[in-house]
């Protein structure tokens, strides 16, 4: 084992188990060659130049610095790590606000970025969390905008080492199909017929055809979700249908 390795394999359980607040970013240069392949061992203490952000002399923004930062789950070899960025062309202030998760094989001295998401000054981001299993899985993204009630979820699936944005909708489809006649699903809201990530159950109102979309009086749909092919699929329906729907 040579003396990276060696590094890597002290470094890499401090870093799933650590948060790091407001760390200084640190300047790098832009990585030759994969321009997303970065040093494992800075991506939670420093910021890092990518495809994607770039800072300093040369870059979009003037610097960078790591606000917050964390190990997000293991699938097969793969571990997956988190940074948020405060992005800033003006000294003590934050022009963007920007999530990026990383990926590391296990001792390895490199990782990668798999995902970069950019928003204004502002937004507050959730941990990213992984759902499904190691043969399917998702990203699930969280971000409140200020100055809005609802915040805003994300669903990402895996697509050659990188990270898609997931049709996470089509499920209401094969939903409807399911309701006894008379009744409908209607996704009123954008984010309302995205499932909990952490039960994968999504409650619908049920509508009858007289409803109001903002009065559903069917009664509800518990919907336990799986992730099959790509997108979400119904894996189990329980109908809790309002005294005089059938």
């Amino acid at each position: 084992m040579n003396l990276l390795d060696i590094a890597a394999a002290v470094l890499a359980p401090a870093f799933a188990v650590s948060l790091l607040c407001c760390a200084p970013a640190l300047a790098q240069d832009k990585p030759a060659g994969d321009k997303n392949k970065v040093e494992f061992a800075r991506v939670q203490a420093e910021c890092v130049q990518s495809a994607e952000i770039t800072f300093g002399p040369q870059g979009r923004w003037q610097s960078c610095s790591v606000t917050r930062a964390g190990f997000v789950a293991t699938i097969g070899l793969q571990d997956f790590y988190y940074a948020h960025y405060c992005l800033a062309n003006t000294a003590g202030r934050c022009d963007r606000q920007a999530q990026v998760v990383f990926r590391n094989r296990a001792y390895r001295p490199e990782a990668f970025v798999d995902m970069v998401r950019i928003d204004l000054p502002g937004s507050a981001y959730d941990t990213p969390l992984l759902i499904g299993s190691d043969t399917e899985s998702a990203l699930v993204t969280g971000v409140q905008f200020p100055g809005e009630g609802e915040g805003e979820r994300s669903y990402f699936i895996r697509r050659q080492d990188r990270w898609e944005p997931m049709e996470a909708r089509a499920w209401l489809k094969n939903l409807q199909a399911r309701l006894p006649a008379g009744l409908s699903v209607r996704a009123v809201r954008a984010q309302s017929a995205l499932p909990d990530p952490t039960t994968m159950v999504v409650h619908m109102p049920l509508f009858l055809a007289a409803d109001r979309d903002c009065c559903a009086t069917g009664g509800a749909a518990q919907v336990q979700l799986s992730i099959e092919g790509g997108v979400f699929q119904v894996l189990d329906l329980k109908l809790l249908l309002a005294q005089g729907a059938k």
